[in-house]
């Protein structure tokens, strides 16, 4: 970050810049899931790469991101005049559809006990890392290879996936039920490595409860830099929360440090979304000028729990 450090949530967002080994590409993915789907869902290019300057990425560097997002089917792009608008594509809106709601979701349902299982090996092999990667936002862990498993019976996310996918007949797919608990438990801990992203959870708590100080420390940030902060926060959230199968509290180890991370990043959305939502429409543009909205649905984010 070249900008000249002001306040104590400025010197966290460039540590986190420097440290954090951020991909450019997916933070502007995260920009445009987060706050362009919330604001029109279009964006004027030019306004990218303001909102993300602060941060270090660079007009070029976010050209490059804004491209790469284009070529594989995430955004898509039109030209009014002599400026460029972008947007998320079908498959792009169905992604983060998908994954809002798990992030920004502040609870579960109860589990039924139920899992669904589904067999892979009849993908061809040229879709199954986009299958692997798709099911892993989703909340699925791979049990065996070509075995996936869920301890839920959410059927319609995994129905668009496979449809986006076109892999509907090359999955089969059941509902089952263990009758020995114990040994699913081991079993799950040493394929889904949980020992790992617990570890990945505590040291995001750790560091976002310094993020959590700097926030409310005597010098109020603006809107800009709380705009930062809600994207890069999501950003390292989403990237833990999607490689996490989110098991059932029973089969979990105890003090669970997913559970401390989702408060924490609750709280601090809740905190500062209106705010950035502000700044939004006054600093950044569409084809019909500035953006709009925001609010609404920012009401809601981390208040109700994930539908079953």
């Amino acid at each position: 970050m070249k900008s000249k450090v002001t306040s104590p949530l400025d010197h966290f967002l460039q540590q986190r810049m420097r440290q954090g080994n951020i991909s450019s590409t997916s933070l502007v993915f995260t920009f445009f899931c987060d706050v362009v789907t919330q604001h029109g869902g279009e964006i004027w290019l030019g306004s990218v790469i303001h909102a993300l300057a602060p941060l270090g990425i660079n007009e070029r560097l976010t050209r490059t991101a804004v491209f790469r997002l284009v070529q594989d089917g995430w955004l898509e792009s039109r030209k009014q005049g002599r400026r460029s608008y972008y947007r998320l594509t079908k498959t792009g809106q169905h992604y983060y559809q998908r994954s809002a709601r798990r992030i920004y979701a502040s609870s579960k349902p109860a589990w039924d006990g139920l899992w669904t299982l589904l067999f892979a090996s009849l993908v061809p092999e040229d879709k199954r890392d986009a299958l692997h990667r798709g099911l892993s936002w989703l909340g699925y862990g791979r049990m065996a290879a070509g075995v996936y498993a869920l301890p839920s019976n959410d059927r319609p996310p995994l129905d668009e996936l496979l449809a986006d996918l076109d892999l509907e007949d090359c999955i089969v797919c059941m509902q089952a039920q263990t009758d020995n608990a114990g040994s699913l438990q081991k079993l799950v801990m040493s394929r889904w490595k949980l020992d790992d992203l617990r570890q990945h959870y505590k040291e995001f708590t750790v560091r976002y409860r310094k993020a959590l100080r700097a926030l409310r420390c005597n010098q109020p940030p603006g809107g800009h830099a709380l705009l930062l902060l809600r994207i890069l926060m999501l950003q390292e959230y989403r990237r833990i929360l999607l490689s996490d199968p989110e098991l059932p509290a029973a089969m979990l180890p105890a003090n669970w440090e997913g559970y401390a991370a989702q408060s924490l990043v609750g709280e601090i959305y809740r905190e500062i979304a209106l705010h950035t939502a502000g700044w939004v429409n006054r600093e950044l543009s569409n084809a019909n000028g500035k953006l709009k909205g925001g609010t609404k649905l920012l009401k809601t984010r981390f208040t109700r729990p994930l539908a079953g």
